[in-house]
């Protein structure tokens, strides 16, 4: 799902912001659009949803049918749902099912026969006329009638487009029970669905999967009926009722087969919107091509536009009420990655919302090439940093956290960013693929330990670190970094880059692969190393005179760096002069930076024989004059350690070799 929050200016710089087609921003807290305000005074409530919500876990549902009458002014919805279940245990008296106490229950039958139930505490009690065991199948039909109050996003909405009824649905991710009787949890999906509408015969009602049939019933009402035949998650179960204009058309996935594409358009609407529509069709192509083919290609995809200036996934539908390429992306790749594989619990939504904006990403890369790319991560890596919290929800009592835009959208983004950067594009594309093929979790739901596996599986790495550190922990790397530099000969020099993070709450610090490009005189190299401390030290040696280097130049880590394009600190020791030499010979130094010093003689036994320096330099080009009086010929080594003091921490050692001739 892709939303915005509004206000009455915010909305017409909105209306600016996406006619330049602009990358969309996220918002935690949506509100509903004011032209649609002024039509109907809706009161919005908060779901109360404890943080261990859970719906009847003795059963699993096989199948909703949903049989609808909407009456709109009087505002009215009239509903039959039938829902077939499996028990999960042994020994099951009695189910429940979720449904807002707005609503009335009029009856609940079984093989035409009343049972006894009661509706307390937004839920239907239902007492069964014998116990089921697990695998046993029971089915029940709820008549219940009443004006759904929305909750969330807008669960449910009589809604109008200027004069004409545009009525809506978007539940996720709690709202399915304030319009129709259901387990209302994302972790249990249906096998199958129906969808019928009746409704005024000058609208058109739409739902998932394909049409089966619309029937004029001679009254001034018309009856749609929808049949979805994937599995289903709740939320994921959808209604857009308006007078809406058909643009239809098909994406052609092989030589011989095709599949339609149907968009549902308020009509003062479509002709401004065709050649935006007609991108689907690539869009479809290029998922394809990315993912594996388009999941429910017996079926359609298509679009519907609605009253909240947003996108929603709805199964085989999208319910939209912008239209541009990016929200298009969005919603289109949540058909795999939300729809396909919905996320097992609201805790890993991440798995939904941050692929399909990830989803975005890809289809810039598509669009404008590496630099469309670039451009869309650094806008989603700059709202990431202002995350805070874990990537994996910790108050799923709180919509606007299991939603919240810098978190679940961007930094899930940056995620798959980085996981990319980690393992190269063909082995993160065929975990995409893989991921989304595996039948453990294509159709089902997953968690986030199960992407990993995948992802582990398919690269080869353990990468247990990077998804405890990126999913779990919180905050980002924040890299200070300095380096010395060394002349080694003529044309080769030793580089030592030290990188120091700050100290973080979870985890204490990141563990990651970093990209270090070192600037030469002559050109630039690129090296990798696996920073696993808190304080690193790395030695490299390169071929001309460094004078520059990045941390991760090419933006594949979410952090922040400090310390770059500083003038190289440079230690030196040089060869002394002359050599072999009698009875003295001179000794030059350079030191980077104050330091601690000591420099000193030592015989062919290791004996030190001078203490020439010890104690504090300034920074500088220094020589000492060094004379052998007392000591015989032979070989002698000169020892220069420099650090923050005289004993840890040493910037530089370094040790020559100096022959005295008597």
């Amino acid at each position: 799902m892709n939303f915005k929050k509004l206000t009455l200016l915010s909305f017409l710089i909105f209306l600016i912001f996406f006619a330049e087609d602009s990358f969309a921003v996220f918002s935690s807290d949506p509100e509903i659009p004011v032209c649609e305000i002024e039509k109907k005074n809706f009161t919005f409530r908060n779901p109360l949803i404890n943080s261990d919500y859970k719906s009847d876990t003795s059963i699993n549902v096989n199948y909703y049918g949903l049989d609808l009458v909407i009456n709109y002014q009087p505002d009215l919805l009239t509903g039959i749902v039938s829902i077939q279940f499996t028990g999960a245990v042994n020994g099951i008296s009695g189910v429940f099912f979720d449904l807002s106490n707005n609503l009335t229950v009029d009856s609940v039958l079984h093989d035409n026969s009343s049972l006894v139930f009661d509706h307390v505490m937004d839920r239907v009690n239902i007492s069964l006329p014998s116990q089921i065991n697990s695998g046993d199948v029971f089915k029940v039909k709820i008549y219940y009638h009443g004006v759904p109050v929305p909750t969330g996003f807008g669960s449910f909405i009589f809604g109008a487009n200027g004069d004409i009824p545009s009525i809506w649905t978007l539940s996720e991710p709690f709202g399915s029970s304030d319009w129709f009787p259901c387990k209302n949890t994302v972790s249990d999906k249906a096998d199958s669905s129906d969808v019928s509408v009746t409704c005024r015969s000058d609208l058109t009602a739409v739902s998932n999967g394909v049409l089966i049939s619309a029937s004029d019933n001679g009254n001034g009402t018309k009856t749609y009926s929808w049949h979805n035949s994937y599995p289903i998650a709740v939320y994921l179960i959808s209604l857009a009722i308006s007078d809406y204009s058909q643009y239809n058309g098909y994406f052609r996935y092989s030589e011989k087969d095709s599949m339609p594409v149907f968009n549902f358009i308020y009509p003062e609407n479509l002709d401004g919107l065709k050649t935006q529509l007609d991108k689907t069709y690539g869009m479809l192509e290029f998922f394809s091509g990315k993912f594996g083919l388009y999941p429910f290609i017996r079926e359609k995809y298509g679009h519907a536009e609605f009253g909240r200036i947003a996108g929603m996934e709805h199964q085989t539908v999208s319910s939209m009420g912008v239209f541009n390429d990016n929200i298009m992306a969005h919603e289109l790749t949540h058909q795999w990655f939300g729809d396909k594989i919905s996320c097992g619990s609201w805790e890993n939504i991440w798995l939904n919302e941050g692929f399909a904006t990830y989803g975005e990403a890809l289809y810039n890369e598509y669009l404008y090439g590496k630099s469309g790319y670039d451009e869309f991560i650094k806008y989603r890596m700059a709202d990431a940093k202002r995350a805070t919290g874990s990537v994996y929800v910790q108050d799923v009592n709180s919509v606007s956290q299991i939603f919240n835009g810098d978190r679940s959208y961007a930094k899930g983004c940056a995620v798959l960013h980085m996981l990319r950067g980690i393992t190269g594009d063909s082995v993160f594309f065929a975990i995409l693929k893989s991921y989304s093929s595996d039948t453990n979790y294509a159709y089902k739901t997953a968690v986030t330990a199960d992407f990993m596996n995948t992802a582990e599986s398919v690269s080869g790495h353990d990468l247990d670190y990077f998804f405890s550190e990126w999913i779990y922990g919180e905050n980002f790397p924040k890299y200070n970094v300095d380096w010395t530099t060394e002349m080694i000969s003529s044309s080769v020099y030793n580089a030592k880059i030290n990188i120091l993070q700050e100290t973080n709450t979870s985890p204490p610090f990141f563990t990651m692969p970093v990209n270090i490009k070192i600037f030469l005189q002559n050109g630039d190299t690129t090296f990798t190393v696996f920073n696993n401390s808190q304080y690193q030290s790395f030695d490299f040696t390169v071929k001309g005179k460094p004078i520059n280097f990045r941390i991760d130049p090419d933006n594949l880590i979410l952090k922040e760096v400090r310390g770059e394009d500083i003038i190289p600190v440079s230690f030196s020791l040089s060869q002394n002069f002359p050599n072999p030499f009698n009875p003295s010979t001179t000794i030059t130094y350079q030191l980077g930076r104050p330091s601690f010093v000591s420099l000193k003689i030592y015989d062919i036994t290791g004996r030190e024989v001078r203490d020439l320096i010890n104690g504090s330099q300034r920074e500088g080009n220094y020589r000492i004059e060094f004379n052998s009086s007392g000591l015989a010929s032979g070989v002698y080594f000169y020892k220069l350690e420099a650090g923050a003091s005289d004993k840890i921490n040493f910037y530089f050692r370094e040790t020559k070799k100096m022959i005295l001739l008597r």
